[in-house]
């Protein structure tokens, strides 16, 4: 294998360690698996999808194989994992799947005939993270992680099995979850497994919640739904048994899973039952039964080193005085001499010098550092503490594919960028590395190749400072290229940059400088944003504008080259390229002076636009203060923009007399008898005027002032359309046409029962939809009904008032102060007790008008308004 392929393959999958279920993980492997999840969620086809669907991409996803990309489950098995029917998998779930280019789905038949055994599936994310996306993708996952995932699925939605022998699989802790909305509480309550910490408590969500709480925000949050939806969800899981709101004396939330807390403390009983240290993180699998066993790792090879055979076939019988190490730091299965102690290094034994740090005080030959390193710790490679503590963040490849030098500069660019993190650790291997924070961890990718520079920021404050840098010029160039592609590209940059720099991290002497001045930003002087160094960023093309102004550069060249020939035909070459440099220099300051001269004209034109807009302001503004300069046209007030609140208000209470007079005509009136309608809403008019006198009346006997008295009577009006609007709807609700359309309503939406759980569910349903129709279909009628009325008693307009004659505003202004102001009572009249209507005459016994006494024998309309008619009369 060449230099450069081994060093795209630094990275090793997550080792996975022996855990007392699987509910317990490393720190990385749970990243790693909270990653791949929610970057499935976030798909274009399953962002925002129903909670049955998103939990089966998961179950498929944890179910496929690492060598083929796919799966074979039946719509019966996927359907027990995910906690729902089989129809429901085949008649709502697949399609919807296959239809978003989220799977592509085949039925396995028996040979020979056409019954359906299973049904193949692969996920379409998985496809293209693989063979279209870096290595560093959180989809691109490897056998073992697809492993640790499937094991985490089954501690968590297990149906359970009984097998052929007798023996039971106990289901999972939502196992026998069924039916509504079971397929959420999976999906929830496997996203809170991967954010719980090995205390089993979850970090509850920070900032402003609403009246459901912040466990409820933790949970809508995780799944992209409201919080009211969270905080049934949270309840249903608290009534399941598998989570717990618990209050600590401080009186703080935790939101704690119970199952995970319990492992964790298994695993650490386990491995003091073992004589181990316990702690939150567990150790490594036994290798062998040496002194070194326990530090053998699950995978054949680390970014620092190959494991070779150990040095005898069987080391001691007997380990208790070895050290516990890192993961990281981890050799092969036996110490370095063979005898299981890694300081362990005499004199001739071997090859190693004299002394086991003699060579820790110098960095690694640049030659031998990507060769393979011997777990003796010889001379093929460094020692114990030269390794870095942390591996660089490289794209990782599956078990089953190798990768090219060209397939990682097609697929993210980064092998140049391995190669020079390789160079980088050869010559400051020696720097303060392991004691720097890392960089955030969405910002490890992106800041990969410059990993030296960043090891010389000692201070937090420059490390934050490159950081929100990092992260605005993220959001630039995820403008063009998507927020997936936009930290490998910007990682591209930097290390194209670094590259470019003489003596490359060593020559750079002002990290933070060098960073945020050039190695971060775009700098590029073309015109084009897209263009970065003469490529368009989004596509990956050259930048047009560029090749056209260095075509410019060369023509111009030719040109003056051929006048220089043409001019000097017998002079020596040397005399010809002089007299081209002075010609090419004057034909270079000519186009910069008339470069200068657009800008300048171009800046003239600006200010020009900018003066022109500055005026149209200050007009404006003048305009507005000779405006509110103005008396009231009604009252002449002096200073009140044209209208005082006075005049304003009786004004609005005009408009909505009118208002009120169109709904009551529009919705309880008669299409066919205009006389009648008239009538009716005459006398809402009538009863109008006088609850908005008493309103008039209250407001001026609480000392109310005469905008306050004009705001009361507005205010007034504003309830009494309401309140009629309402009772107009109410009466055209029992209309014909409305009737039928909310029986069609309920019978399109009792056609879809099948959709619904329960025939109680889409009775429903139907309800709602019917009430639904029935609204909007009163509210056209009401509108309808009473434009035609407004049209019809639209008054004419009336002409400008010539002098001495009083204006349209103050006409308009007395007759809505008539309006509000009813004439005084004359003798012998007498108040309808039913409808308040004022009649002159002698009263009836009942003291009722014709029209009340008529609708209370239940005469019709017509017979009502012929009745009031006469007794008017």
């Amino acid at each position: 294998m060449s230099r450069t392929a081994m060093a795209v393959r630094l990275a090793e999958p997550v080792p996975v360690w022996e855990v007392a279920s699987w509910l317990t993980h490393t720190d990385k492997m749970r990243g790693r698996l909270r990653a791949a999840v929610h970057e499935l969620m976030r798909q274009p086809g399953l962002f925002g999808a129903p909670d049955p669907v998103r939990m089966t991409a998961v179950v498929l996803a944890a179910r496929t194989s690492a060598a083929t990309l796919s799966v074979e489950m039946t719509a019966r098995e996927l359907g027990r994992w995910v906690g729902v029917s089989a129809s429901a998998v085949g008649h709502e779930v697949r399609p919807y799947l296959d239809r978003e280019h989220i799977t592509d789905s085949k039925n396995q038949v028996r040979s020979g005939t056409q019954v359906i055994t299973g049904i193949r599936w692969q996920l379409l994310p998985l496809l293209d993270a693989r063979h279209h996306q870096p290595a560093t993708h959180p989809l691109r996952l490897q056998k073992v992680e697809f492993a640790v995932l499937w094991g985490l699925l089954e501690a968590v939605c297990a149906p359970g099995w009984s097998h052929r022998d007798g023996t039971q699989t106990p289901p999972g802790l939502l196992g026998t979850r069924t039916g509504r909305g079971a397929a959420t509480d999976r999906l929830a309550l496997l996203l809170l497994v991967l954010e719980a910490r090995a205390t089993g408590v979850v970090r509850l969500r920070g900032g402003a919640v609403d009246e459901h709480g912040r466990m409820a925000a933790t949970i809508a949050r995780l799944l992209g739904r409201s919080s009211a939806e969270g905080a049934q969800v949270l309840a249903r899981l608290v009534s399941a048994g598998v989570v717990e709101a618990r209050v600590t004396p401080n009186g703080r939330e935790q939101l704690v899973i119970p199952a995970v807390e319990t492992a964790y403390r298994e695993m650490r009983r386990l491995r003091r039952a073992e004589g181990r240290p316990g702690g939150l993180i567990p150790g490594p699998r036994r290798g062998g039964t040496t002194a070194g066993g326990d530090q053998t790792p699950a995978q054949d090879a680390k970014p620092q080193f190959n494991r070779g055979k150990s040095a005898s076939g069987t080391g001691g019988a007997s380990a208790g005085l070895h050290a516990y190490h890192a993961p990281g730091a981890a050799l092969g299965d036996e110490g370095a001499g063979g005898s299981g102690f890694s300081g362990y290094g005499r004199e001739g034994s071997g090859d190693l010098p004299g002394r086991a740090c003699a060579r820790e005080d110098q960095a690694a030959d640049p030659d031998t550092t990507t060769a393979p390193v011997s777990s003796t710790g010889g001379a093929g490679g460094p020692l114990r503490g030269e390794m870095p503590k942390t591996p660089p963040t490289i794209p990782m490849q599956p078990e089953d594919q190798e990768q090219t030098p060209d397939d990682a500069s097609a697929d993210s660019g980064l092998d140049a960028a391995a190669e020079l993190l390789a160079d980088m650790g050869r010559r400051h291997s020696s720097g303060p590395r392991g004691r720097v924070p890392r960089p955030h961890r969405e910002l490890q990718v992106t800041l990969a190749p410059v990993e030296a520079l960043w090891d010389r920021l000692m201070w937090d404050s420059t490390r934050h400072l490159v950081e929100k840098a990092t992260r605005r010029e993220l959001r630039r160039v995820a403008t063009w290229v998507g927020e997936e592609r936009a930290g490998h590209y910007l990682a591209r940059r930097l290390t194209r940059r670094l590259t470019a720099q003489p003596g490359r991290a060593s020559g750079v002497k002002d990290p933070v400088g060098w960073l945020i001045g050039r190695g971060l930003p775009r700098l590029s002087p073309c015109t084009d944003q897209r263009c970065d160094d003469g490529t368009l960023m989004h596509s990956g093309t050259a930048c047009e504008r560029c090749e056209d102004h260095v075509l410019d550069l060369r023509a111009r060249r030719r040109r003056v080259a051929a006048q220089v020939q043409a001019d000097l035909p017998d002079a020596t070459p040397d005399q010809q390229h002089e007299v081209f440099e002075d010609h090419l220099r004057a034909a270079v300051d000519a186009d910069t002076a008339r470069f200068e001269e657009g800008r300048r004209e171009q800046a003239a034109k600006d200010a020009a636009v900018a003066a022109k807009a500055a005026a149209a302001r200050a007009q404006q503004k003048a305009d507005e203060v000779a405006r509110q300069a103005l008396p009231c046209a009604q009252c002449g007030e002096p200073e009140t923009g044209g209208l005082c609140g006075t005049c304003w208000g009786w004004e609005e209470t005009e408009k909505l007399l009118t208002d009120a007079k169109a709904l009551v005509a529009a919705g309880c009136g008669e299409p066919d008898d205009p006389e009648l309608t008239q009538a009716m809403a005459d006398m809402a008019e009538h009863q109008a005027h006088a609850r908005i006198q008493d309103a008039c009346d209250k407001a001026d006997a609480a000392g109310a002032s005469a905008t306050m008295i004009a705001l009361a009577a507005k205010m007034k009006a504003q309830d009494i359309v309401d309140e009629y609007r309402t009772t107009a709807l109410r009466t055209l609700g029992r209309e014909i046409q409305v009737e039928a359309e909310a029986r069609n309503a309920h019978a399109a939406q009792m056609r879809r029962r099948h959709l619904h759980p329960s025939i109680e569910d889409a009775e429903q349903a139907a309800t709602q939809a019917a009430e639904e129709a029935r609204r909007r279909t009163a509210e056209h009628l009401l509108t309808l009904r009473s434009n035609a009325w407004r049209t019809a008693h639209t008054p004419a307009p009336v002409k400008p008032a010539s002098d001495g004659q009083p204006t349209v505003y103050e006409a308009g202004a007395a007759q809505a102060r008539a309006t509000v102001t009813p004439a005084p009572r004359p003798q012998g009249a007498w108040t309808c007790p039913d409808c308040g209507l004022t009649l002159i005459g002698q009263p009836p016994a009942d003291c009722r008008c014709a029209a009340c006494e008529g609708k209370a024998a239940g005469l019709s309309r017509a017979e009502r308004f012929a009745r009031l008619a006469g007794a008017a009369s």
